[in-house]
């Protein structure tokens, strides 16, 4: 199972937080899923009500949790229509992203030099930090996409990176927004790879990542790298 399959589940998990059965029902047969747990999931005190389930029929309701006792935990369907599921305690624990070692871990393997003190989230996207006098944002908020761009085109005239885990459904509304304003997109799911030691290895060199990639439009993605190149060039030569 490729890391496309996590950067996937990333997209779908509410704010990256979901019983640890659901972590584990979705990210079981990756092959770095024990390293992901190890070093970016965390425990915390709540306990899921609801688990989603796999069983089909006509409701598609989620199973309800429950709990008598430690060692006596069950997901149970609603509608009777399929048998409980036996739980241990772990798997309805609410587990979440370690998002600040996450961002630290891809910031990493980019170059993105971080700003001092805590992560910061701006206009629905969290601020990395910067790429050659680039900023470069990273949103999971996949529904919420042209909001979050239209706001960081306001707040930005010169060129900005904006991360998402993938390009999956990407609407063409998006892809207007990219070729109009000057930032770049970037899909996790093609440029990082999760490693034994639980750092990401870019999959293309570093230069490369913060170039536009080419919709279908070669001029534009030379107009769009000329404007990058420019911008720089005006930057680093008043310093």
């Amino acid at each position: 199972m490729c890391d496309k399959i996590f950067w996937n589940f990333l997209e779908e998990v509410p704010e990256q937080e979901t019983a640890f059965y659901e972590w584990n029902q979705h990210l079981s047969g990756w092959h770095c899923f024990n390293t992901f747990y190890t070093h970016y999931l965390k425990a915390g005190l709540n306990h899921a009500k609801f688990l989603g389930c796999a069983t089909p029929c006509e409701y598609g309701c989620p199973r309800q949790i429950e709990e008598n006792s430690p060692s006596d935990i069950a997901a149970v369907c609603t509608q009777k229509k399929a048998e409980p599921i036996r739980l241990k305690f772990r798997d309805i624990l609410i587990y979440s992203l370690r998002r600040e070692t996450f961002h630290k871990a891809i910031c990493a393997s980019l170059q993105i030099e971080q700003p001092s003190g805590r992560l910061s989230e701006c206009r629905k996207a969290w601020y990395l930090g910067e790429h050659s006098g680039t900023a470069v944002y990273l949103t999971y908020r996949m529904t919420e996409l042209t909001e979050t761009i239209s706001s960081l085109c306001q707040l930005h005239h010169e060129p900005f990176s904006l991360m998402m885990p993938t390009g999956r459904g990407l609407m063409l509304e998006v892809e207007h927004l990219s070729a109009k304003h000057n930032f770049i997109l970037l899909y996790l799911a093609d440029e990082l790879r999760l490693q034994p030691d639980g750092s990401f290895k870019p999959v293309r060199g570093i230069s490369e990542y913060m170039m536009p990639r080419n919709n279908g439009c070669p001029q534009a993605a030379q107009n769009r790298i000329l404007r990058i190149e420019a911008y720089k060039y005006l930057v680093y030569s008043d310093l």
